[in-house]
């Protein structure tokens, strides 16, 4: 993907979770994100700031594990929604030109949409108000599953491939479907319930793609 298309998607995404938070009362920004229990709404939209901040600042040590991203929700700790969409409004243009100016090959920094869609969904589910554009997953997906794999996923946008340890399996489902099971947003069981070529490879597949521990239960985002 080109600098300037990777430099919209993100700032789009970030334009749409900015308007969407902004309204927000302070009951809506306290509430748990089900994609990420450890955060309130409040706590992603200082994750997505830090993100922006750290990268600007090639501040890349540990990234993206979760020390890394709970410094950047904790220095936010105290601030209000809009101190933090103030600092993003700041920040996020910056990581922008750099994105544009490739000063960096770093593929995190090249490519923040990826981690601004799946947290844009993520915010999503919690306050109820859609799913990001079909344009943002199709895009994650492309720069994900860009290697050969044993896994084949047909959907109806295209067909992908992962690499694991699982078997060589097919299995159909929606292309959203699939962008959130690749960042661990659905469970084994919802996994299990996409059209597979055999049941034994579904159980060994979804147990693999289902893989962050906070989303035992089903998502419904």
């Amino acid at each position: 993907m080109d600098a300037n298309t990777s430099a919209g998607l993100y700032r789009d995404s970030r334009e749409r979770m900015t308007a969407a938070v902004r309204s927000l009362g302070e009951a809506d920004l306290d509430k748990q994100v089900p994609a990420c229990p450890q955060w309130s709404v409040q706590d992603l939209v200082s994750h997505l700031t830090g993100v922006a901040a750290d990268f600007v600042a090639g501040n890349l040590a540990g990234a993206p594990r979760p020390p890394w991203t709970a410094v950047q929700v904790q220095t936010r700790r105290n601030l209000s929604i809009d101190e933090v969409l103030d600092e993003w409004s700041t920040t996020g243009p910056a990581l922008e030109q750099v994105i544009v100016g490739g000063t960096t090959s770093h593929p995190l920094v090249c490519n923040p949409y990826v981690d601004a869609s799946v947290h844009e969904a993520d915010l999503h589910g919690a306050i109820q108000s859609g799913r990001p554009t079909r344009e943002a997953w199709l895009a994650t997906l492309d720069w994900f599953l860009d290697e050969p794999g044993q896994l084949t996923v047909i959907t109806p946008d295209g067909t992908y491939q992962a690499g694991s340890d699982g078997p060589t399996a097919v299995a159909h489902t929606s292309s959203y479907e699939l962008f959130r099971a690749l960042f661990g947003r659905r469970s084994a069981s919802q996994v299990l319930e996409w059209d597979w070529d055999t049941p034994s490879n579904a159980a060994a597949w979804s147990m693999s793609l289902a893989r962050l521990p906070q989303t035992p239960g089903p998502l419904d985002d």
